[in-house]
């Protein structure tokens, strides 16, 4: 398979996971974050650019097989919005990770909930939002400047890179199947990390190839 766009710790691919996955060398970790299934819904309208887009990639949850082969063939599993996909709940989740958003508005969830297959206690991470809607990682007071968030449901590059820190290694392989802006891969290189992303729509596949190769721009200056 020849990627859409690489770096010497990462591929990134474009076209369908279930395609996909079954090409690829062997992983240590997948850290994703599906589609809910909510439309145009899944978050309050606002001033985002990234809100402007129609969200039909959204209007259906992945399909039960999606889940399915992911907790067949890989062991370790983080999964954003876990509590969405009824397919998840017939596994037993001891570890999860609740995402504290630290919210400074009444119009947004106060959190999120992570499944994971670790059989280890629960976790909390306390990272705001609203800091990442704005660009602003981790600070409140982030809220009202311009925003560049690219994606509706862009995480905290800061979020996925203190989960990474905690649940892989310095040597591991990290998959997200469904990378949407790049963020998994960003996080990635810069813990000097391996990874491998795919994505369906080939605007994000863009959308995070520009993004990965600005981080390592400003890795390089560092």
């Amino acid at each position: 398979m020849t990627p859409y766009y690489e770096t010497e710790l990462g591929k990134l691919y474009h076209g369908d996971c279930l395609q996909i996955m079954p090409e690829l060398e062997p992983v240590d970790l997948v850290l994703t974050d599906p589609p809910y299934g909510f439309g145009q819904n899944i978050v309050n309208r606002g001033d985002c650019p990234a809100y402007k887009d129609s969200y039909e990639w959204n209007d259906k949850p992945p399909p039960d097989c999606y889940f399915e082969h992911l907790i067949e063939n890989f062991s370790n599993l983080i999964i954003f919005g876990g509590n969405y996909f009824p397919v998840l709940w017939n596994k037993p989740c001891r570890g999860f990770i609740f995402w504290d958003k630290i919210q400074c508005s009444k119009n947004h969830a106060d959190g999120e909930l992570v499944w994971t297959s670790f059989d280890r206690n629960a976790k909390q991470y306390k990272f705001c939002f609203s800091g990442n809607r704005y660009g602003w990682e981790g600070r409140i007071n982030g809220v009202g400047k311009p925003s560049n968030r690219v994606h509706p449901t862009q995480k905290p590059t800061g979020l996925i890179v203190e989960i990474l820190k905690d649940y892989s290694e310095q040597s591991d392989v990290t998959l997200d199947p469904m990378i949407g802006s790049g963020t998994t891969a960003i996080a990635c290189e810069r813990l000097k990390r391996k990874w491998i992303g795919i994505e369906i729509e080939e605007k994000y596949c863009e959308i995070a190839a520009k993004r990965i190769e600005q981080e390592r721009k400003q890795l390089k200056l560092f």
